[in-house]
């Protein structure tokens, strides 16, 4: 009698992670899981993340992990510093990769990895558009002139290149960023905290 043996997974890694995401994916690929990124964006209220942002200490990839369901802990800083293709990941990294995985239920598929790229992107670049805002009346006006992003990189033809995002603050075209208002909301919530006290 045959015996249906479960296939391995893939070992959860800032390689398999950098694999699976549509940050750096193109053509159907790109779209497929984009369209998991937004399912996902979409069961979360940014007036939810605002009013959670702002009641406690936490970062803004902490309040949506904990929004998300999860405890991320560090882990989602230790994927941030290494999950772009110019850096160099290593076994922090890689071990932080695996324990979100576990967070989110221990697969390593597709829509796990989609619900970590919306960590990992909500880390470092709400954290700078909050310490632009800082300097400016609203969130409006940083986005106008202070934006936090002057470029970013993408993979074309096996090359890293650098794309400039001037004008652009969450990007344009197929790689927009979804998360517009979710970040916005993040970092309202967070700004609002000195203002309150």
């Amino acid at each position: 009698m045959d015996l249906e043996l479960p296939v391995p997974q893939p070992a959860p890694t800032v390689a398999w992670l950098r694999a699976m995401v549509a940050r750096f994916s193109s053509g159907p690929d790109h779209r497929r899981r984009r369209a998991l990124a937004v399912a996902e964006l979409a069961k979360i209220d940014p007036a939810e993340l605002r009013r959670r942002a702002a009641e406690t200490s936490c970062s803004a990839a902490e309040v949506l992990a904990q929004t998300m369901g999860i405890d991320a802990g560090e882990a989602v800083a230790d994927v941030a510093r290494a999950y772009h293709p110019h850096t160099v990941s290593d076994e922090a990294a890689d071990q932080a990769v695996g324990r979100l995985v576990d967070a989110f239920g221990g697969v390593t598929d597709e829509l796990t990895a989609a619900r970590i790229s919306l960590l990992v992107q909500s880390c470092d670049a709400t954290t700078a558009l909050v310490a632009n805002a800082r300097n400016h009346a609203t969130i409006e006006e940083t986005l106008r002139d202070d934006q936090p992003l002057r470029s970013t990189r993408r993979v074309r033809d096996g090359e890293v290149v650098l794309v400039s995002l001037d004008g652009h603050p969450f990007g344009a075209g197929t790689h927009e960023c979804p998360g517009q208002a979710h970040a916005i909301a993040l970092a309202e919530g967070i700004l609002s905290r000195a203002t309150d006290q």
